[in-house]
């Protein structure tokens, strides 16, 4: 139930609660089963809504993991300070049945063996289970009373035969009376916790009392694993490492493995399992901390490195739920190293792992990680690799010495909420690494996975939201070898990079290789103050390889905002070669703003070179200093070819916009349809288009260009080829620097090309606060002028002593 439907909950029941005095406590709404033996009798309301037995070889009343309240925090209960008690007349219906229930489990107990404390070597005690038919059980205590409390609220429908049916068919009676779904929810109306949280205590208070015990039941199907009745102090100095290993030795597939409010220190070195808290193997498992309980990591060895895993999980394994984990190392790590805040290892494949296979027994599906945080880890702050249905929420990684978030061949991914703050790699990475026939990286003891080619393996369906990212090295998301997966609402500051999308081909120890990813939408995104923005990356992969290192089909970044880039704003950056490629990549709605004075080569600017068959849309880059937006066909020039010889891009570009004294450069590329392109405020030319082939405009919009010193130009056509310009619009105002011209056609040289060929220019309009300085268009002359091309200009000149407008068709052909 979402926050806002339970708002309405508490709405629709809020006369009849006032009425009856009745507080509020939120807590879980599974029925509750009591076992029968010397326990203590700390009967909980609730539990996981997917598990409902009691635990008859432990003997133990079955309680629920702590309740989640409305605002999303663990706690055992969140009731108001000093809530008011029921009425008399539903305090004596209560009381009534309570004392029943008393006196019968009084005289249970009194032939109940009594349970002993455990020994190390010792299994724990079990005790017999009485079956609930035989007496006036809790279970039929509170049948009866949340029938009078029906009865009492006046709820008229209420079928008389659900109270004297199952707990699960109370229950479910007692949620029509509220309009809720039969079915238990994570958050109960206040009514129905009342009658739950009264009953509870009442029964409490009554209950014998026995030695100590080993594992706190929790509710009808799970038994709790408290680290406590193990040993562990939890006094942030006793080393609590030995108490907290027993206590996950203890725990099996369908328990609770505990750690109440405390500080666990965790000094052993090198543990079983190379992590302080163990799952191998389990299912239906759910290791959680109370919200005040950390788990300090204590172990570095003598060089500052680190020597384990928090916590890890590895397979074959299904159900595991980390709920409200704090590991902390208590001091920081001198280098990355060994050890991740919460490690998944399970193996990527339907299939069972190979014989040589060591490092997972299978597949590990329906992991949660809930309102985790995890400080200055040796390497990662939490890292999954070959799991299913995996779902982060609320995640807090600071100081991790590698990612915050990694990972690695899953499927089915959930994050929502992820703050990383100054970690040593990327705050979030989805990465897959490629080998055609090696499924491991490392060995066969260990991920990280290769896959053979992308698929589902490769993090597929997977979704990211509410992501930010804040200091430290590399990037704020990286997404590498990707496959379907979206990634929304990011902010990212003070890192290396905002995103990166890249494949690469490892080119010696450290590197690593992956295929280009497919499908990946990264939208809703605002980065500050990195080094670039957004990074498009081909490392070591030239255009001339196959097509699955450097086609990204489905790609699209969108709707991101980025300020402050010491470097590029947004770069693709290829190998510096002529036949580089990134293709299939989309960039729509991307806004830039560079000031100030920025320190890496790119200025703040753009650098989209290599793209192919690729789009962007409405783009913009502001600037107060001279930053360029490039368009490159490749990384390099390519000089071996003429013009009319270069490849086609095929690229879509519209609305493409620089605010600033820097240029719009187009270069060495053809095939390209533009849309708009508009450039404000330029020191010299405000776009320029050199060796370009096939390539229509619809509009080119120069406004106030050439406010420089030196020569200005509106628009510059340097060895073009089978250019079509349908608009070309240029405003000056009566600021001139040496010279200027509203459109330049020339660059013609004997070992390069001719100035143009097939050049249309279908219209230009020049509006200038000058004086009449004739006409506004230069167009090179000789052998090496343009051939086949014509210019329809008209001008206006509006200054105070000479104004004048004219027009003028330029060109050795007749305008289409």
């Amino acid at each position: 139930m979402s926050a806002s439907s339970y708002s309405g909950q508490i709405g629709r029941v809020g006369a009849s609660a006032a009425a009856l005095g009745i507080g509020v406590a939120i807590i879980w709404t599974s029925p509750v089963a009591f076992a029968d033996g010397a326990g203590t009798g700390a009967a909980s309301v609730g539990g996981s809504p997917s598990t409902g037995h009691a635990n008859p070889a432990r003997g133990k009343l079955v309680r629920p993991s702590a309740p989640t309240t409305s605002d999303g925090v663990q706690s055992s209960h969140r009731a108001a300070a000093s809530p008011p008690k029921p009425s008399n007349s539903v305090r004596r219906e209560l009381d009534g049945h309570i004392a029943t229930t008393r006196t019968t489990r009084a005289t249970d107990a009194s032939v109940a063996p009594a349970a002993e404390s455990p020994t190390a070597d010792a299994a724990p005690p079990t005790t017999s289970v009485r079956a609930t038919a035989s007496l006036p059980t809790p279970e039929a205590a509170l049948r009866t009373v949340s029938g009078k409390l029906l009865a009492a609220l006046g709820v008229a429908d209420s079928p008389a035969a659900a109270m004297a049916a199952t707990p699960a068919s109370v229950f479910g009676a007692i949620l029509k009376m509220f309009g809720i779904p039969a079915a238990p929810r994570p958050f109960a109306p206040p009514m129905l916790s009342l009658v739950l949280e009264w009953a509870r205590r009442n029964i409490e208070e009554s209950a014998p009392t026995s030695s100590t015990r080993v594992q706190t039941a929790m509710s009808a199907t799970t038994t709790t694993i408290n680290v406590k009745d193990y040993g562990a102090v939890g006094d942030g100095v006793t080393d609590d490492s030995a108490a907290i290993k027993a206590a996950e030795a203890a725990l099996t597939s369908g328990e609770r493995l505990y750690l109440p409010k405390g500080d666990y220190r965790f000094a052993q070195q090198n543990p079983a399992g190379n992590a302080a808290i163990l799952l191998n193997g389990l299912s239906d498992v759910t290791v959680e901390f109370d919200p005040g309980a950390r788990l300090l990591m204590d172990n570095l060895d003598a060089s500052g490195l680190g020597t384990s895993y928090g916590i890890r999980v590895v397979g074959a394994a299904s159900g595991i739920t980390i709920l409200d984990p704090t590991i902390e190392w208590t001091t920081r790590p001198q280098a990355r190293s060994f050890g991740d805040g919460i490690s998944v290892l399970g193996w990527p494949s339907d299939s069972a792992p190979p014989v040589e296979w060591t490092g997972s027994t299978g597949q590990i599906q329906n992991v949660s990680i809930i309102n985790g945080r995890v400080v200055n880890s040796p390497q990662a702050g939490v890292v999954v690799m070959g799991a299913s249905d995996v779902t982060v929420t609320g995640l807090t990684v600071i100081g991790s010495l590698a990612d915050g978030l990694h990972f690695n061949a899953d499927r089915r991914v959930t994050v929502d909420g992820l703050y990383a703050e100054n970690t040593g790699d990327d705050g979030l990475a989805f990465v897959t690494y490629y080998d055609p026939t090696q499924p491991w990286t490392y060995g066969p003891t260990d991920g990280p996975f290769n896959s053979a080619g992308l698929g589902e393996w490769n993090n597929s369906d997977s979704t990211a939201t509410n992501i930010t990212v804040t200091g430290g090295s590399a990037g704020g998301v990286r997404v590498q070898g990707g496959y379907g997966i979206s990634i929304s609402h990011v902010t990212v500051s003070n890192k290396d990079f905002g995103i990166q999308v890249n494949s690469s081909i490892a080119t010696g120890p450290g590197d690593w290789t992956s295929l280009a990813s497919h499908n990946i939408s990264i939208s809703a995104v605002t980065v500050d103050h990195t080094g670039t923005g957004i990074v498009l990356g081909t490392h070591n992969i030239d255009g001339t390889e196959d097509p699955v290192w450097w086609d990204f089909s489905g790609v699209q970044i969108s709707d991101a905002t980025i300020t402050n880039s010491d470097n590029w704003s947004i770069a693709a950056e290829t190998p510096a070669t002529e036949t580089s490629k990134f293709a299939g990549v989309t960039l729509r709605n991307i806004s830039a703003e560079s000031n100030g004075t920025p320190t890496g080569g790119g200025n703040g600017g753009m650098l989209l070179a290599s793209l192919h068959d690729s789009v962007i849309d409405n783009v913009r880059l502001v600037s107060d200093h001279g930053a360029n937006i490039y368009l490159f066909g490749a990384n390099q020039i390519r000089r071996g070819l003429s013009v009319d010889e270069l490849p086609s891009s095929n690229l879509t570009v519209d609305d493409l916009e620089l605010d600033g004294p820097g240029r719009i450069l187009i270069q060495d590329i053809a095939g390209v349809t533009f849309g708009d392109v508009t450039s404000s405020n330029a020191d010299g030319a405000a776009v320029e288009m050199y060796r370009v082939k096939d390539a229509s405009f619809d509009n080119i919009i120069a406004d106030l260009p050439g406010r420089g010193a030196g020569a200005g130009y509106g628009v510059r056509l340097l060895q073009v080829d089978g250019i079509d310009i349908a608009n070309i619009s240029v405003t000056t105002d009566d600021h001139i620097g040496s010279s200027f011209w509203a459109v330049e056609l020339g660059g013609g040289n004997p070992t390069g090309y001719v100035a143009g060929n097939d050049v249309h220019v279908h219209n230009v309009t020049y509006v200038s606060g000058l004086d009449d300085m004739g006409s506004p268009i230069v167009v090179q002359g000789g052998p090496y002028g343009p051939v086949n091309w014509y210019i329809d200009a008209n001008w206006v000149y509006q200054g105070p002593t000479s104004p004048h407008s004219d027009s003028a068709v330029y060109g050795d052909i007749s305008p289409l």
